[in-house]
């Protein structure tokens, strides 16, 4: 099974050879159960950040054993180093309930997937509108609640604000990009052309929340005693994207 999509993904050379190496090792681990292996995520999207960002890999196998998931483990040992995270290991059956449990996660690797080996798991059946637009309303509010804790846990202090704006907007991403799908408006593309559709297809202005986008990618940052300023206007921002979010499902009944 050929790698033949690593060289059309935008990444330095050293970093395919090392997935390369990586993934013809995950293939002669798992021989004929493998059934297919997908690169999702950022790398995938063309938004991937060298030292920053992290490998995404969804392996499909015929059957999972404690034996498969310890070999798997081994490998990971060995490459996790390289910004590969643990991979992803379901069977067909279990990506197939996953799209009813969990309609934003099975939507991201969806919308945003390179086949590298094996077949692709993910046909025209997309998840079920009102489902996702109920995850993303749940997903948007629990991370005001989650900012506005981890505000408190962290007394305040300019690296913990920092910590908890990097986390909170690659959450909010994916709710943005569920609720613009559902309303029929263009989901896919980069970070930064997503935010910046905001205004025009969601009503919603979102430059605070491309500020955010734009430190965590290490293009800019405030001084130490601004990060407050900062935490309070992409909290409401994140507040009155819940809002929007809600306003938006009445609307068109999802």
């Amino acid at each position: 099974m050929p790698l033949s999509m690593l060289p059309s993904l935008e990444l330095p050379e050293d970093l395919r050879e090392t997935l390369e190496q990586f993934l013809t090792q995950l293939q002669k681990d798992w021989g004929a159960d493998l059934e297919g292996l997908l690169l999702y995520g950022s790398a995938a999207r063309g938004d991937f950040i060298a030292g920053r960002s992290n490998f995404n890999f969804l392996v499909l196998v015929r059957a999972l054993s404690v034996s498969g998931l310890q070999r798997a483990g081994q490998l990971h040992r060995k490459w996790g180093k390289h910004q590969i995270v643990a991979p992803l290991m379901m069977t067909q059956e279990d990506l197939s309930q996953s799209r009813d449990l969990f309609p934003l996660e099975y939507f991201q690797m969806q919308e945003h997937h390179v086949r590298l080996a094996g077949k692709d798991p993910f046909g025209a059946v997309h998840v079920d509108r009102q489902q996702l637009g109920w995850q993303c309303e749940h997903e948007l509010l629990a991370n005001v609640f989650r900012m506005r804790q981890r505000f408190v846990e962290g007394e305040g202090r300019a690296e913990a604000i920092r910590a908890l704006l990097m986390l909170s907007i690659t959450s909010v991403l994916p709710c943005v990009r569920g609720i613009l799908w559902i309303i029929g408006q263009p989901s896919k593309g980069k970070d930064v052309q997503i935010l910046e559709s905001l205004p025009r297809a969601l009503q919603f202005e979102s430059t605070v929340l491309l500020e955010i986008l734009q430190m965590k990618r290490g293009m800019n940052s405030p001084g130490s005693l601004e990060w407050s300023k900062v935490y309070e206007r992409y909290l409401q921002a994140v507040e009155g994207l819940c809002k929007r979010v809600q306003a938006v499902r009445q609307e068109i009944r999802v």
